[in-house]
């Protein structure tokens, strides 16, 4: 008779259980404007499309915030232009939107000092990586990893997880991320024992030509802070060689995007990502990954990144109860865990805390080797 009891009991619970429903949301009339900053033409083109696609994708999994007001965006295309993004920028604080989410290059970015010194509007940048964007601004905050961070983690994963004493560095002047990261990741090496045996401009004429003439014996593991198309450049010349290289983050997908023809060079190098194919992966991840592949797009930083900063967004706004700037700026730049995409993470001092892997690539997929914090 207990034992029946019992059976019954639990067979109630799970019936109850079974028929809670998560709290239902009444949407309410009101609507909040964010404004998101967009290449979405010309060269960069391909990067706001990818970082649009994981906006859409976590506003569609959570377009009302409990209370039922919706967030909406109004989208500026920037033309990739510094001129473009100026005038994106200068609109959508006219329009009084009540957040700002950019998917501009620092470049872009950093020559609008002048004008972003004196933005109030609350902004999250997903693909300016300069540690210098935050530093104008304090509504200004970073989703990707800084040039900082990025350096820091690649200068200590040679050296302490490698045990190489000894690097070469390849980097164009011409691009500001890449000078700025192979600058960085210079310091850091030097200030942890590390020595650079070259410090080789792609801006130069004869790079190629002095990268060919180094004697590979002493050297281990090249630092490249390069684009894919110049990456290919280098993994010709080292291909026969036993040298490892390092790629920066966004190298890859950067690749399969403009590179298709040669991408198999790409096998068995190592690089930095904020994510790894084989990591465990949330329901949304698999969800936009769907997405992607649906167009023809693998694994993309862009859009992981855009669906970070919204997760960000609707954290402050949860937060935020009357959508004050400074109620936003202030989570914008601290705020609690956050779930993202691939793990959790949190912002201090307008900079996000999160996982960074370092991936061997094979396969053209990226396989986790380390994961640092």
């Amino acid at each position: 008779m207990k034992i029946l009891f019992l059976l019954f009991t639990v067979c109630l619970l799970l019936f109850v259980s079974g028929c809670e429903e998560k709290k239902e949301i009444h949407p309410s009339s009101k609507v909040i404007r964010v404004g998101l900053l967009a290449p979405l033409s010309r060269v960069n083109r391909k990067y706001g499309y990818q970082s649009l696609i994981g906006m859409k994708f976590a506003n569609k999994k959570a377009a009302y915030l409990s209370n039922g007001d919706k967030i909406i965006f109004e989208i500026v295309d920037t033309n990739s232009s510094v001129l473009g993004t100026q005038k994106g920028l200068e609109y959508l604080i006219e329009k009084n939107v009540t957040a700002i989410i950019s998917f501009v290059s620092s470049h872009n970015m950093l020559a609008l000092k002048d004008l972003l010194h004196n933005i109030t509007t609350p902004m999250i940048v997903t693909l300016a990586t300069n540690d210098e964007i935050t530093k104008l601004n304090n509504s200004i905050s970073q989703i990707c990893m800084s040039n900082q961070r990025e350096a820091l983690v690649a200068a200590h994963y040679i050296k302490d997880e490698k045990f190489i004493n000894s690097a070469g560095i390849v980097y164009n002047s011409t691009n500001p991320y890449s000078l700025s990261l192979a600058i960085q990741f210079r310091e850091y090496y030097k200030k942890i024992r590390g020595e650079d045996t070259f410090f080789i401009n792609f801006a130069n004429k004869n790079a190629i030509q002095k990268l060919r003439s180094y004697d590979m014996h002493n050297i281990e593991m090249l630092f490249s802070s390069l684009d894919a198309k110049e990456s290919v450049t280098v993994l010709k010349v080292i291909q026969h060689r036993d040298v490892d290289i390092l790629l920066s983050d966004g190298t890859l997908s950067d690749a399969k995007e403009n590179t298709k023809s040669e991408l198999a060079l790409f096998n068995g190098a190592y690089i930095i990502e904020h994510y790894a194919s084989n990591m465990k992966k949330s329901r949304a991840y698999k969800g936009l990954q769907k997405i992607l592949k649906e167009d023809a797009l693998e694994d993309s930083s862009y859009a992981f990144l855009a669906y970070d900063a919204y997760a960000l967004l609707y954290y402050t706004l949860q937060n935020c109860p009357n959508y004050e700037q400074k109620c936003i700026n202030a989570l914008f730049q601290n705020s609690d865990i956050i779930q993202g995409i691939a793990g959790n993470f949190n912002m201090q001092n307008a900079k996000v805390k999160r996982k960074i892997y370092i991936d061997k690539i094979k396969d053209l997929r990226l396989i986790k080797e380390v994961v640092t914090y």
